[in-house]
């Protein structure tokens, strides 16, 4: 009895309006876990859409995997033809030259900035001319240099690029300019060629002169660490008179014309006899201009790349265009032209080309002229008298 009336107390306790349908509903102060409200329309699409995103990344994810799948197969093939490892592929494949030629490349933003300038700037005086700011602002101003095609980027880069040769090949008019940027440029050089030793260890030295007894500039040497020590320890000079002499031998009147045919013929020949003895190691090696691709490429595997075109390769005292002759210079001052190595799969390839040309009876390069007495026994002059030694 007591008991029926302790659970009539305890149900006559609930209020009538208490919603109990739901676990959140009968624990009103604990934390509510929000529901997801139905998509919208909208919503739905988005859904959709990232769902077939998914479905084409999972899709070029295949393609990737069976992508290098195929590469390492052919990694492995080139491993077992040439006999090298996968890893000294692997780096030939995905290495990183961090001293590119060419990575200086022309931007766009420069070339966009450059003919603005030339626009705005060109009839203020100095001192009045807009700042690079000021340009900056313009360009971003200006609709016809915006959203521009491939083609017209390119030409705004081209007139950079002009300007930027021109400049090079300019010529300072005072002596006072010149100098100035001389000691500018050298200041830079300098600079770069102290943090190159520090970084590298190497040793550099140079000496700077003016080419003329009119100029002003100064000359001066330039050395890392104690590379000077060189002249005087082998040498037996100082630096100093080395510098006395190069500016007394670069201020004779007969310099002046350095662009003459003859000295052009010197100087390429030195380039290329410089360069080929660079590479052989070798100090008496001589170039074979007749007989090129079978004394240098085909006994010295050594082979002369990037040779411009329309200019025959011959001996430079056999050239005598003043225009081929600066060309070539020019393209063996640049890099463009240089010697290298032939790989042993370019060498071995090519010797077998010259052996195919042989077995048809092709004659490669320039026989030597049958001597007259081939065949006769010719006695060394000094040798008459002289006695036979026996052999050990």
């Amino acid at each position: 009895m007591l008991l029926n009336s302790h659970v009539e107390t305890g149900i006559s306790e609930v209020p009538a309006d208490a919603n109990n349908s739901s676990w959140a509903a009968r624990n009103p102060d604990r934390p509510f876990l929000m529901s997801r409200a139905p998509l919208n329309a909208a919503q739905k699409a988005q859904a959709n859409a990232q769902r077939a995103s998914r479905k084409i990344s999972a899709a070029q994810h295949k393609e990737t995997e069976d992508m290098l799948t195929d590469q390492n197969d052919r990694i492995e093939a080139i491993t077992s033809e040439h006999g090298v490892t996968q890893d000294k592929v692997k780096k030939l494949m995905g290495g990183e030259r961090y001293y590119k030629k060419g990575s200086q490349n022309m931007q766009l933003a420069n070339a966009l900035i450059h003919a603005k300038a030339q626009e705005v700037n060109a009839d203020h005086p100095c001192g009045a001319k807009y700042s690079l700011d000021e340009i900056q602002e313009m360009v971003k101003a200006d609709e016809s240099m915006q959203n521009l095609v491939h083609e017209e980027q390119q030409e705004y880069i081209n007139k950079l690029n002009e300007c930027r040769a021109l400049q090079n090949m300019s010529v300072c008019t005072m002596n006072t300019a010149a100098a100035q940027d001389v000691q500018s440029t050298l200041d830079n050089v300098f600079k770069m060629l102290d943090g190159l030793a520090l970084r590298t260890g190497i040793y550099t030295c140079l000496f700077a002169s003016r080419g003329h007894v009119y100029d002003t500039v100064q000359a001066m040497w330039f050395g890392t660490d104690n590379v000077m020590d060189f002249w005087e320890d082998v040498l037996q000079t100082e630096a100093d008179e080395i510098m006395r002499k190069l500016e007394q031998w670069a201020c004779m009147a007969d310099l002046d014309k350095r662009e003459t045919v003859q000295n052009m013929q010197h100087v390429y020949m030195r380039l290329l006899n410089s360069g080929l003895r660079t590479i052989a190691k070798q100090r008496d090696v001589h170039i074979n201009y007749t007989n090129f691709n079978t004394a240098m490429k085909e006994n010295l595997a050594i082979d002369l790349k990037g040779r411009p075109e329309g200019v025959p390769f011959q001996s430079p005292t056999s050239m005598n265009g003043l225009k081929a002759l600066l060309k070539v210079h020019d393209t063996l001052k640049d890099g463009s032209c240089r010697w290298s190595h032939m790989s042993p799969h370019q060498w071995e390839e090519y010797a077998a080309k010259l052996a195919a040309c042989r077995k048809k009876g092709e004659v490669i390069g320039k026989l030597h002229k049958k001597r007259a007495d081939a065949g006769v026994p010719r006695k060394h002059k000094g040798k008459e008298n002289v006695p036979l030694r026996k052999r050990v």
